[in-house]
């Protein structure tokens, strides 16, 4: 695979991700001025999110088995959507299970090859030493769920990790980094509800998971650009095929 630079990034996603930024902006702006657990603080939490199904959409998304990356990490925007609104309306566990679903969908997305199993053993390491930590001021439903979602978690920041194979490829760097503050996201939320209160613990983590998810969404790119260059190699490869694209008929050989 080609790796793509930073200024064909821009051009293929730079108007696309618009109305995230924007989406992005106005809850910052506006969230203080509502109420939890009411439809206005749902709509501005969950609108960011659903700009990322309108940019993975207009990336060239079809219902093709080649395009198995792109439904699978809308799937898992969508139920990360679904996980906002449950715990704006403090249903917690709802909230993770519709989150842990994201998990897997994103696993599957990033698959598991090539292994690099060192690079998820601290992870889970890391885990562990949290939920050990914390694990007697949990409520008895939170120990066994808080468990589980961890390991969703860390394995989906392990196959993002697991997938860069050098730093000049921008797009599978942005979604490594975008699973890690996906993963520092959530840490900041078990720690501020079940250990101990943070300040500024709700801006931090909302920052931290929108730019999580625009890290992770934005990865649709390579996609795109490789269906772009397979079809251009193709065209190249049969120049009959280009003009009859452009509407004219090859001549026939004498």
């Amino acid at each position: 695979m080609e790796r793509a630079n930073i200024r064909t990034i821009v051009q293929t996603a730079g108007s696309r991700m618009l109305l995230f930024f924007i989406t992005v902006i106005l809850y910052f702006l506006l969230i203080s001025q509502t109420e939890r657990q009411t439809a206005s603080s749902t709509i501005l939490k969950c609108l960011p999110i659903v700009s990322l199904w309108i940019f993975v959409l207009l990336t060239g998304f079809e219902l093709k088995r080649s395009h198995r990356y792109k439904q699978l990490i809308l799937a898992g925007l969508v139920f990360s959507c679904a996980g906002d609104l449950l715990l704006n309306y403090d249903l917690f566990e709802a909230g993770m299970a519709a989150f842990g679903v994201a998990q897997i969908f994103y696993i599957s997305a990033f698959g598991f090859r090539p292994l690099r199993p060192w690079l998820g053993l601290p992870l889970y390491g890391l885990g562990v030493a949290a939920v050990v930590l914390m694990f007697d001021q949990l409520p008895l439903i939170i120990k066994i769920c808080l468990p589980i979602y961890g390991i969703l978690l860390l394995t989906m920041c392990w196959r993002s990790w697991a997938r860069i194979d050098c730093v000049k490829n921008i797009l599978r760097m942005t979604c490594g980094i975008g699973s890690a503050l996906f993963v520092i996201s959530d840490s900041i939320i078990a720690f501020d509800k079940f250990y101990t209160p943070l300040s500024n613990a709700q801006t931090a983590i909302m920052v931290t998971y929108y730019a999580a998810q625009f890290g992770i969404a934005l990865s649709v790119v390579e996609q795109s650009l490789d269906s772009t260059k397979t079809t251009a190699k193709k065209t190249t490869a049969n120049p009959s095929a280009k003009r009859r694209s452009n509407g004219t008929k090859p001549k026939k050989q004498a």
